[in-house]
């Protein structure tokens, strides 16, 4: 209720142009970096970045941004857009942009969403294939990326331990858990435990991790054995096995 003798709040509908003026803002806060190195390199001039910086401070303002690949040719602009926003539910925004003939940069505004999006990795536009693939701040586009999701199945994991707070820091080792199959969220399996998670193609993919049930007994515990599911075969001799 209002309070006596005040006017009700205007009602105001932002413009396209405002809503993109504040999201410019939004994202125009200056970052915390070390000064470049200025110098030349082969007669040209050379600007180093630290690492820590090109690496992981800048990139933060891109962590849910992923790259649509289109195998053949790729629709117009305005076409992808429609499409994407169509086929998607998103719960924040998204900006697409063009990159080159075959690619192009999907902004999304939240990591449920980039989750979401990512892991459908493939989505038709005006019957065109699009490949989805993570953005990295080393990302060129004559190559495919080594990040990807893949299910990942725990046999016979104690029963206990059928939740995401459990199993995040248990997949650790192995990549960054994503969500849980409906079956393991609801507990309607016990057989096996299934675990979407990113993974990294050339790193060494555990067989085996051990559970350990007491921090004063390190003998009281089981080798737990990990299973990967749809890891893309175009990728997967990049990848070291190890085992027990």
């Amino acid at each position: 209720m209002l309070p006596p003798n005040s006017d009700p709040a205007p009602h105001h509908t932002q413009s396209l142009a405002s809503r993109l003026r504040a999201n410019q803002s939004k994202n125009s806060n200056p970052l915390d970096i070390t000064t470049p190195i200025i110098t030349t390199r082969q007669g040209y001039p050379s600007i180093t970045f630290h690492e820590e910086d090109f690496m992981h401070k800048m990139p933060g303002r891109c962590k849910y941004t992923l790259v649509g690949k289109f195998i053949n040719a790729m629709p117009k602009m305005e076409v992808i857009r429609k499409s994407f926003v169509a086929q998607t539910q998103l719960t924040g925004g998204v900006k697409i942009a063009h990159f080159n003939s075959r690619h192009i940069y999907i902004d999304l505004d939240n990591e449920a969403d980039h989750i979401s999006v990512w892991t459908k990795q493939r989505m038709f536009i005006a019957g065109h294939s699009m490949k989805l693939q993570v953005w990295t701040p080393t990302f060129k586009p004559a190559e495919e990326t080594p990040i990807v999701p893949v299910w990942v199945t725990l046999p016979e994991l104690p029963w206990h331990c059928y939740y995401m707070d459990i199993l995040t820091p248990l997949l650790s080792p192995i990549g960054k858990a994503l969500y849980l199959d409906s079956a393991t969220m609801q507990k309607t399996r016990g057989s096996v435990a299934k675990v979407r998670v990113q993974i990294d193609l050339t790193k060494a993919r555990p067989q085996h991790v051990w559970m350990g049930f007491s921090e004063k007994d390190h003998t009281l515990g089981k080798w737990q054995l990990i299973e990967f599911e749809d890891v893309p075969s175009s990728l997967i001799s990049q990848a070291p096995r190890a085992s027990l």
